[in-house]
C-alpha cells in the first residue's frame, strides 16, 4: 500500500478500509473538504460520463472501482462507503493523483428538521398517498 506520509501528518487522521482481497485504502479528509483515497490501484478501471450528445467527456473521471472494491462513483454519498461523521459528504468527481484519487466532494444539504419522509401514509390500490385528509 502506498500511503503518503503527508497523509498520515493530516489533522484527520485516515479511515482505513479493507476490500474483499485484503488491499487496504485510506480515505483521508484534506482541509479544503475532498478526499484523499490512497492504497493499490494496480488493477482497477474508471469511467467518464457522456455530454447530452452521447459522446464521451474525458475530462471528468465520474467512477472509480478497484479489483475487490470498494466501487464509488459521482452522486454517492461517501459515508455510505467509508463510515465517519467526516465522510457524510457527496462525490462529485475523481483527480488521479500519484498514491490514487483526489475524490473531489461537495456537502451534503439537507434540512435536520425535515420529517417530511414520516408522514402518514395511506396506501390506496398499490399507490401510496402521502397528502389525504380523514
Amino acid at each position: 500500500m502506498n500511503i503518503t506520509k503527508e497523509s498520515e501528518e493530516m489533522p484527520n487522521n485516515p479511515i482505513r478500509l479493507s476490500n474483499r482481497y485484503g488491499d487496504v485504502f485510506a480515505f483521508t479528509k484534506q482541509e479544503d473538504g475532498n478526499v484523499l483515497w490512497e492504497g493499490n490501484f494496480e488493477f482497477h478501471r474508471y469511467g467518464w460520463p457522456n455530454n447530452p450528445d452521447g459522446t464521451t467527456n474525458h475530462d471528468i473521471i465520474d467512477v472509480v472501482d478497484p479489483s475487490g472494491g470498494p466501487y464509488i462513483k459521482a452522486g454517492q454519498m461517501l459515508s455510505h462507503i467509508v463510515y465517519g461523521d467526516d465522510f457524510n459528504i457527496i462525490v462529485e468527481s475523481f483527480e488521479r493523483v500519484d498514491t490514487g484519487y483526489l475524490i473531489k466532494c461537495k456537502e451534503h444539504e439537507y434540512d435536520p428538521n425535515d420529517m417530511s419522509h414520516l408522514a402518514d401514509t395511506k396506501i390506496i390500490g398499490g399507490i401510496i398517498n402521502t397528502s389525504y385528509d380523514e
